[in-house]
This record gives C-alpha cells, structure tokens and sequence, in this order.
C-alpha cells in the first residue's frame, strides 16, 4: 500500500527541481544516480519509492477513494556514450541512442562513474565516430567512437562519457540543459505528485519512471508485459518531443499528444485531456488570468512509450513539452544543449493536477460526445428527407 503523504505546506519551486533532476548524469540502463534521487524525493514528502519489472522506479499517491488510478510515466535515461575499453590515454566508447553520424566529430566529453558520482575534471575529445551502416533512407547513425583523454584524466569501463554541454541552465524562462529528454519528464512527474502531497489534494496518482527508453522503449515493455500497473489504470506517457520542423511552438503550453510516428493512442484518453484543458483556460478568463495555453499533436518526430503501454493492453494517452536541439542536435553539425519553456513544464504539472482529481469523467466526457452526435445524426435525418429545405 503507498503511503499516505502529509500536507507539508507550500510545493518547491518547479525550477528547483529542474535543477536536482536534470543535472544528474545518465544513460540507458545506467539511470542509477536518477533513481536514487526518486528515492530521496518520495521520503522527503512521506511517499515510497518502490521498483519493478527490471528496476522502473514507482512513486504512488494516494488520497480520497474513487477515480481510476492516473499512471504518469516518464524515462529517465538519455542519449549517451560508455567507456567500453581504456588503453593509456584512448578511451573506446559505446553510444546508447540515436543520433545522426554527422554529429560527434571532435566534440568534448565529460566523464562520470556509473552511479553518475561527477569525476572531477575529466575530459575526452573524440577521435573518430563510428557510423551504423546506412538505413533505408541513407541515414546512419553513431554506433560508438574513440576518444582521447586529457591530461591527468583517468576513466574506467564502465564509466559514462556524456556531451560536454551545460548541464543545467535557466536563462529566463528556458532550460539549456544536456539531458532535457528526458528528465524534463521525470521533473513534470515530480511536480505533479510535489504538489499534491503538498496540497494534500485527493486523487490517486502513480509515477512511473523507466529505464532504457532510447534503446527501444525496453522498461516500458518491460512494465507492461509484467502487468506492474494496475489494470484499470489511466496511463499517459511524458516526454519531450522534437518541435523541429514547425511541430510544436515552445512556449505555447503543454503538448496533449495524438500519437507518434508510427501509432495513435486513446482517442477517450485524447478527449478528456483536451476538455480538461479547455476547462482550465476558461476558469482563468473567468478569474481574469491569462487563459492557460496549450496544443494538441500528432508530434511524429519518434516512438514514445505510449506505443507500448497502448498496445499491451493500457489505456494510454500521451503528453510533451516542445523540445528544441532533440538528442543535442544543435545548429551546423554541432552538439549543443537541449532547451524546454519553463512555463510548458507548468503548465504540463497544472494539467496533470486536475486530470487526477477526475479520472472518473474520462467516461461522461466521451458518452457526452457519443450523446451530441447521435443527437445530430438524428436531426440529419430529418433534415436531408427528400422534399425538405430546412
């Protein structure tokens, strides 16, 4: 049984967590510095932490009865290169996820122990790229690389060696930061449950925080296959998705997400979410406020999770924020941190908020639809009879 959290006053500050979560170094299946910072997060505000199917990382709130269970998940791994030898000064590297060969080439690395313990000042510059062969559309991607330590720098196999970009840094209200995707997920998660333990808000809310995404969604599967949510469970799928190509604006809210690159997720889930939404901009114009903001996606630059759980039997909708430089692919070939809008992060934890003080609606708000089209279909009858100019 989850813990029952005390209230404890005001939530923190959402870049405060932006700042203990984004930072921490990982990779896929190297998440361990992450996760042992979930843990520290649930203790402090009097929930559990606890793990399954293959080490994803759950935290559950629950307050009040009724409601089907709202399941946020979001991965906690990213785009990544490990040490896989050391011979003197050169270092071999495998990268875990995808990103395009043309980027790499003698980009600085920094290097961090496998539990993400920071190795002080080292550094390594890559040598060369090791290319995958060519897809289907020509493209190839980093399979690994040789690197070259710097001076008085030491690595071990094992170790990670991450783009030597900002870590984490606020400028207004952007997020410049290495690993966006995606930790900004795992923070939207984090501020959703903060707030609600602090609230002590009813609604019975489960984050879920897997492992090995960017190598084909493996925690994910993993949690599904195993049945490790509750059957009639709300899963919604939290991401940072590339708004390259005109896909998304940032800074113009919270992305309710459609679908992805190859699949389309619960139109009942799509549906409340979106009502939801309308219902927050309309309580804010009531209270004189600026009208909460946000879009609704197919948002087909990838595969996110939601495919997984929607296809192994979960109800599942999905949710992002507008993701600028996806994978560190910044301008002109170079590696440059990701960026995210604070304020679509905000706005992604307001949304989560109230979708799990109504969970019981996503029912009345489809029947509601079914209801108002068959009440149209009925008029089209008698409206389209031969003879009639109404």
């Amino acid at each position: 049984m989850p813990r029952r959290a005390v209230p404890a006053g005001p939530p923190t500050p959402l870049a405060e967590i932006v700042r203990a979560i984004v930072s921490i170094p990982s990779t896929s299946f190297l998440e361990q510095g992450v996760h042992a910072a979930l843990r520290r997060f649930a203790e402090a505000r009097g929930l559990a932490y606890r793990e399954v199917a293959g080490g994803n990382g759950v935290i559950e709130y629950r307050r009040g009865r009724g409601g089907r269970p709202l399941v946020l998940g979001a991965h906690t791994d990213h785009p990544g290169f490990v040490v896989t030898a050391v011979a003197g000064r050169r270092i071999d590297l495998e990268f875990r996820g995808g990103l395009s060969a043309a980027y790499g080439a003698a980009e600085r690395l920094r290097l961090y122990a496998p539990d993400g313990a920071d190795r002080g000042a080292a550094v390594a510059t890559i040598t060369a790229v090791r290319a995958s062969a060519p897809s289907p559309a020509g493209a190839r991607r980093i399979e690994g690389a040789t690197a070259r330590l710097a001076p008085g720098a030491a690595a071990a196999v094992g170790d990670l060696a991450l783009w030597d970009v900002d870590a984490c840094r606020i400028r207004g209200q952007i997020v410049h930061a290495r690993q966006c995707d995606d930790l900004i997920g795992v923070v939207a998660v984090l501020a959703t449950l903060d707030r609600m333990a602090a609230s002590g808000a009813s609604g019975h809310v489960i984050g879920l925080f897997t492992r090995a995404e960017e190598v084909g969604l493996i925690g994910a599967a993993a949690v599904a296959r195993a049945h490790a949510l509750p059957a009639e469970a709300l899963v919604v799928a939290v991401e940072c998705s590339s708004m390259a190509g005109g896909r998304a604006e940032q800074g113009a809210g919270p992305i309710i997400r459609v679908g992805d690159i190859g699949h389309v997720f619960s139109p009942r889930v799509t549906m409340w979410m979106g009502q939801i939404a309308r219902e927050l901009a309309a309580e804010d114009v009531t209270a004189g406020a600026e009208a909460f903001r946000y879009q609704r996606k197919l948002m087909d630059g990838g595969t996110t999770e939601a495919t997984a759980y929607d296809l192994l039997g979960y109800e599942t909708g999905a949710a992002c924020v507008a993701l600028g430089n996806y994978h560190n692919a910044g301008p002109r070939g170079r590696v440059a941190a990701e960026t995210v809008h604070l304020g679509d992060v905000d706005g992604l934890a307001r949304l989560f908020e109230r979708m799990a003080r109504d969970t019981r609606r996503v029912d009345a708000v489809h029947a509601s639809a079914v209801r108002r089209w068959r009440a149209i279909g009925r008029d089209a009858v008698q409206r389209l009879r031969p003879g009639s100019d109404l």
